[in-house]
């Protein structure tokens, strides 16, 4: 009796421990099209047995996308090489590309989870990978393409995919992929101006952020430009407002050196009304970096709101002379400085019947206009249609008040 009684209990055990597949399984495993397999599994998921049958069930997902890539990319590949023109369904191939991607990184999240054991036995990582990695390059190809036609939203996908693929635990350590990827710069800022046109502005900064990090400067530069960009238009409320002051001032930790992310950061500062802070900021950037003028301008251009224009006037002083927009604005804003000083001046000794100078400071007020006037004309010169600039009223203004009706005149 008690030899019977052993024999059913080993029977009962080895009946548990070579339990066939749960029937959501096997329905899943018959299926014969994605889409079918697909809902099943997305009907079923929480009856599949365990973590091992929902890796299986991935995988079978992985292997009906994958057969449809292959199949579209087969053809487009004969045709190139034989000079065919047989149909290609590129769509149905780059949307199977990517739920293959999808499908393989659910697959490996179950695979890689110990069983009842507590042993981890990956039986699909290996093959998953090998068949897989081939397909972010149609991807990024085609991402690429689409964004040069304005097709944002697919292309969008295709590069979502491949930057979600090169983090991913499943393609850890993958030289290509998640190590040493020489494309994975280029999908970024491509992915991020796709972003931008979405106006999905969190992923445009994502993106970016890891474009700014490629070594080829070309894509450092622009990824950087449209970062920039990118994290002013993500404002839309008060508290997108405040972190991106956060994010800023945090990207200005990393970068010091950067001209365009400390010129953000000093307007965000300014548009706040904070003051103070554009300030001392200017200080401690002209005292790193020297060669910088923009610390120059900001303080400048504040100092001249409080009407402070000594102080002003020395900060556009500090502005190396070169053909840039920067010095171009510093000259004109300082000749506005020394304009206003002059009026002021005329207003504060003006004698209040008669409205006019001793001739001692009329001649003081003409000289300080003179000095407003070799700005003025400087700014002409390096901007005589006034693209930039508008110089010619306040440049007649002082002419007409010294006495030079013919330079007056030629103004118009």
């Amino acid at each position: 009796m008690k030899k019977l009684m052993m024999m059913a209990m080993m029977l009962v055990a080895s009946a548990t421990a070579f339990a066939g597949d749960s029937d959501a399984l096997k329905a899943i495993l018959k299926a014969k099209t994605y889409a079918d397999a697909e809902s099943l599994l997305n009907g079923s998921l929480a009856q599949l047995a365990s973590d091992a049958e929902k890796a299986k069930a991935y995988n079978k997902l992985v292997d009906l996308a994958y057969e449809k890539f292959k199949k579209e990319d087969d053809i487009n590949t004969t045709n190139k090489v034989m000079q065919k023109n047989d149909p290609v369904d590129t769509e149905g191939m780059l949307k199977a590309g990517q739920n293959a991607l999808k499908c393989a990184m659910e697959c490996d999240k179950y695979d890689q989870l110990p069983n009842e054991n507590g042993k981890v036995a990956m039986k699909f990582r290996q093959k998953n990978q090998d068949r897989t990695k081939a397909i972010r390059t149609s991807l990024l190809q085609a991402g690429i393409d689409l964004v040069n036609a304005e097709k944002n939203k697919e292309a969008f996908d295709n590069f979502d995919i491949y930057i979600a693929t090169s983090k991913a635990p499943f393609f850890e350590g993958v030289e290509g992929v998640a190590k040493n990827d020489p494309n994975l710069g280029v999908a970024a800022f491509y992915g991020g101006r796709a972003a931008v046109q979405l106006e999905n502005y969190a992923k445009a900064t994502e993106f970016f952020k890891i474009g700014v990090a490629d070594t080829t400067k070309q894509i450092h530069d622009l990824s950087f430009e449209f970062l920039l960009y990118s994290m002013r238009l993500s404002q839309k409320t008060a508290a997108d407002s405040a972190k991106y002051i956060t994010d800023m001032a945090e990207l200005y930790k990393q970068y010091p050196e950067n001209e365009q992310v400390y010129g953000s950061l000093s307007d965000a500062y300014m548009a706040k009304g904070e003051t103070a802070k554009v300030i001392a900021m200017a200080d401690e950037h002209a005292a790193k970096f020297p060669q910088s003028a923009l610390p120059h301008v900001y303080k400048a251009f504040l100092l001249m709101q409080d009407k402070k224009y000594d102080e002003a006037i020395a900060e556009f002083d500090k502005v190396k002379e070169d053909k840039s927009p920067l010095f171009l604005n510093s000259v004109f804003n300082r000749a506005v400085c020394k304009y206003n000083k002059a009026a002021d001046f005329n207003e504060a000794n003006s004698d209040i019947r008669t409205g006019r100078l001793t001739p001692d400071n009329e001649k003081k007020f003409k000289e300080m206009l003179s000095a407003a006037q070799a700005d003025f004309e400087k700014a002409k010169e390096l901007d005589p249609d006034q693209m930039t600039v508008k110089w010619a009223y306040l440049l007649k203004n002082i002419y007409n008040q010294t006495g030079q009706k013919e330079k007056a005149d030629a103004i118009m």
